[in-house]
């Protein structure tokens, strides 16, 4: 016998689902397939014709470590930076000589057996890149970095990230996490790092529409082709650095130098702030393109 007839029991069976506000639930839609992708009418002309890509590696040194699938989808798009037709879908998988360590065949789900004597045609894959404007990619440092040098013949071309190239968090998201993005937009991706399944995910989200009513496609583009100016800070930095960071300065290590990209009027400001509190810190500029932003 139930007895049960306290306030939160109450409470309880006069909460129905149906009785809850839109606020208390929310849906995420599965993304759609690349072979699902509906073919629109470009709006404003077209636009750049995009390679999305997404490597998996087996480590995450560029020196020493080897991409062991890559995944690339080229899309045409519109004036308006709209995803109206995805054109061709590339594919490979490589044997990096070398048994893969466990976390990477834990994340990726590659085995050592899959991947055996599998080899990518750089040849092929270079020619198949070569057919778009820009490559776009969630994190493009990483990727670019390893294409590069598998791919020398493409180096020449620009990168869009759509990781750093949005100032996500002014749109009102609260992280830049490729999957979380989506949840944030109401999808889903069913599965994660694999290359194909990421570069699905990516098209997705640079489909929709950030609050300003741009798509992320568009937004993405638009930040990518504007020229930056890095400024170096670089000699006697050791009693500048708190401010420095404070700032928004990172250290690069590579280069031994405090840096932060901004526009060309900011660096301006950058370098006479510097110069008048730590005159001892000396300043460098550089002009910033998306062929050379994510080297």
């Amino acid at each position: 016998m139930n007895s049960l007839n306290t306030e939160t029991g109450q409470q309880a069976e006069s909460r129905p689902d149906e009785d809850r506000t839109d606020s208390d639930v929310r849906i995420l839609r599965r993304i759609a397939p690349l072979n699902e992708w509906p073919i629109t009418n470009a709006i404003g002309g077209e636009g750049p014709v995009l390679a999305v890509l997404d490597t998996e590696t087996d480590g995450l040194d560029l020196e020493t470590d080897s991409v062991i699938e890559i995944a690339v989808a080229l899309v045409q798009t519109d004036g308006e930076g709209r995803i109206v037709k995805i054109l061709d879908k590339a594919y490979a998988l490589q044997d990096p000589g070398r048994p893969l360590p466990a976390r990477i065949t834990k994340l990726t789900g590659l085995t050592d057996e899959r991947l055996a004597g599998k080899a990518i045609d750089a040849d092929k894959l270079t020619a198949f890149i070569a057919r778009a404007d820009a490559v776009l990619a969630h994190g493009a440092k990483f990727d670019a970095g390893f294409v590069r040098r598998l791919l020398p013949g493409i180096a020449h071309m620009p990168w869009i990230c759509s990781l750093v190239d949005i100032d996500w968090l002014e749109h009102g998201f609260d992280g830049r996490a490729l999957g979380h993005l989506l949840m944030q937009q109401g999808l889903f991706a069913p599965r994660a790092h694999t290359a194909g399944d990421d570069v699905t995910a990516l098209v997705n989200l640079a489909a929709t529409c950030l609050p300003n009513g741009r798509t992320v496609l568009a937004e993405a583009l638009s930040s990518a082709r504007t020229t930056t100016v890095r400024v170096d800070a670089a000699g006697d930095t050791y009693q500048a650095r708190s401010e420095l960071k404070r700032r928004g300065y990172r250290f690069d290590w590579s280069r031994k130098v405090w840096s932060i990209e901004v526009s060309e009027f900011q660096s301006d400001y950058e370098e006479s702030w510097i110069s008048r509190h730590f005159p001892r810190v000396r300043v460098s500029k550089t002009p910033i393109t998306w062929h050379e932003r994510h080297c």
